[in-house]
């Protein structure tokens, strides 16, 4: 199985705080049935440019790779906020891609409000031979306020990340299930920061999807994350849009 958003970078954003964690974090998901994990620490383009990112990237991910015996296969990666990279040209960000794919893991805005630039820059994206992997689409204001968004933000050829943590946590009428549901989720990340306050849940979301969607669902989402990870084109339709209901969506 592939966890495709974590933070277990040692010392690189607010994920691991030391290379031990690190491990301690690869040797959970190790247990819970991952055999490949996407590294993807933030990248705020306010911060820091490429470069520098990359350069603490490779700090962090090579002294994980030489700490590291176990068997997952780890690639490197980012999360990548597109609010941040207002001033930047779009093909500037593809080494940030996931490692030997065109894929890149997106973070909208936090903002309640919708914000006809972050279309714009998505668009950009996917000029620049990039393919949004929108992250944690099921936590934002906005789409959570307009779940529609979320077909929208497919229709204008992103694929969607929801958490594991999501599953787990907002019970049966969550925004997570509709969006499968709807199948709007095309890939699961544990989004794990540490081992105590946001530990991987992995095989907990798997199991409690496999139960309520039916083994299916969760081996399409594996699949299109395998072919993520190749390189390969993956195709998305937006299908009906979620609807607010009183109580959930719908």
């Amino acid at each position: 199985m592939i966890d495709f958003h974590t933070h277990i970078l040692p010392r690189i954003d607010d994920g691991a705080s030391s290379l031990e964690e690190s491990l301690a974090l690869l040797r959970m998901l190790e247990e819970q049935g991952v055999d490949t994990v996407a590294l993807t620490p933030h990248y705020y383009g306010r911060q820091d440019g490429v470069e520098r990112f990359l350069e603490k990237r490779s700090e962090a991910y090579r002294a994980l790779i030489e700490a590291y015996t176990g068997p997952v296969r780890l690639l490197a990666g980012c999360e990548c906020n597109i609010d941040t990279c207002a001033n930047a040209d779009m093909s500037d960000l593809a080494p940030l891609a996931l490692e030997g794919a065109r894929y890149i893991l997106a973070e909208l805005s936090f903002s309640p409000k919708t914000d006809e630039r972050i279309f714009r820059r998505l668009r950009a994206l996917r000029e620049a031979g990039l393919v949004p992997v929108i992250a944690h689409a099921e936590l934002y204001p906005v789409v959570r306020k307009h779940p529609g968004l979320a077909a929208d933000l497919i229709g204008a050829g992103c694929l969607l990340q929801i958490n594991c943590e999501s599953v787990m946590r907002e019970g049966k009428n969550g925004l997570a299930r509709a969006l499968i549901a709807h199948g709007q989720a095309h890939c699961l990340g544990s989004d794990t920061h540490d081992t105590t306050r946001r530990p991987p849940l992995y095989r907990e979301a798997v199991e409690t999807l496999t139960r309520e969607f039916g083994a299916a669902v969760v081996e399409k989402m594996q699949e299109n994350m395998e072919k993520i990870v190749g390189n390969e084109p993956l195709h998305a339709d937006a299908g009906e849009p979620v609807k607010r209901k009183l109580f959930g969506y719908a």
